[in-house]
């Protein structure tokens, strides 16, 4: 046996030397959990919706939004194109979420749950299903131009050429600039009609005339074909002012006398700035993509895709 003793004492030495390190080591870490620092932890926006009860998330907002703004049977590339728009909206109009924004048309309707429900009936369970895939299809992307997120306006039908945003409000912006729009070729009610007697014109003008003066009204238009001005002696409305009196679906239109009757024709149906949702829809069955939809009505930008962390 004491030959073996050298041999035991040396395989002693090294199995201490390797066993004291770990008797020092600090304790394993079980988890494993990374902490973040608390700014990079909010990573989902929340929208404030006027006379909500609570915030909606970001991307909840934007289905609520296409739900209301755009019909339900138009083409996926449409509804996507809408929802990049609508997104692109919210966040630049209400600072990431700082703000609260109304649900009307003034901005953008939203549509909860309860109410897309009673819209659709038994068409919601399609609907929905639609409108949620054109959404998370395009999280996350927005507008920019210059870097910056864009005034992403939209409209129902254009006239066959959308609205500068000059025309529109004075204020020139290089990508809300008039290009073409052929939506006129899928919509059924691109012209329509609207009569008056004379009382209910005087009424909403605050005017008292004759039906040979409101013949005799002058209409002056801009270089997208929307009356500018609405005139007869020494009285002047912008189209615009005119519009809104009379309750009309555009600023595109024309004014008749027949017998006593007021007739007014208007094309298109909203304020003609940015994206026609039925221009939108008809390029789509043309073969355009959301990007390339975008693109056409909002000049000279960029489709990006944002990552979690927002600012």
């Amino acid at each position: 046996m004491s030959k073996w003793i050298p041999f035991i004492l040396i395989g002693a030495f090294i199995l201490v030397l390797f066993i004291m390190p770990l008797l020092f080591r600090s304790p394993v870490q079980t988890s494993t959990t990374v902490e973040i620092p608390s700014s990079e932890k909010v990573c989902e926006i929340t929208i404030k919706v006027a006379d909500a009860d609570a915030p909606i998330s970001l991307e909840e907002y934007v289905v609520g939004v296409v739900a209301a703004e755009m019909p339900a049977n138009f083409h996926p590339e449409a509804l996507k194109a809408q929802a990049i728009a609508a997104r692109t909206y919210v966040l630049q109009t209400t600072n990431y979420g700082e703000s609260e924004i109304e649900p009307t048309v003034a901005r953008q309707v939203y549509y909860d749950q309860t109410v897309r429900q009673n819209n659709w009936q038994s068409a919601y369970l399609e609907n929905e299903q639609k409108i949620r895939e054109a959404v998370k299809n395009t999280e996350g992307e927005v507008i920019v131009y210059n870097d910056e997120l864009i005034t992403a306006m939209f409209h129902s039908m254009s006239n066959g050429m959308t609205e500068s945003a000059k025309n529109y409000s004075g204020n020139d912006l290089p990508y809300l600039q008039p290009v073409a729009s052929t939506d006129f070729q899928y919509a059924t009610n691109y012209e329509v009609t609207k009569t008056f007697t004379i009382n209910e014109w005087n009424e909403r003008l605050g005017v008292n005339w004759t039906l040979k003066q409101v013949d005799q009204l002058k209409l002056t238009r801009n270089n997208t074909g929307r009356v500018d001005t609405v005139s007869l002696q020494n009285k002047v409305w912008t189209g615009r002012e005119f519009r809104t009196l009379l309750d009309l679906r555009s600023t595109d239109f024309n004014i008749d006398v027949s017998g006593e009757t007021i007739i007014v024709t208007t094309e298109g149906f909203g304020h003609g700035v940015g994206m026609s949702q039925y221009g939108a829809d008809a390029m789509a069955k043309q073969g355009s993509t959301a990007h390339q939809i975008l693109n056409h009505y909002y000049k000279n930008t960029k489709i990006e895709k944002k990552s979690c962390l927002w600012k």
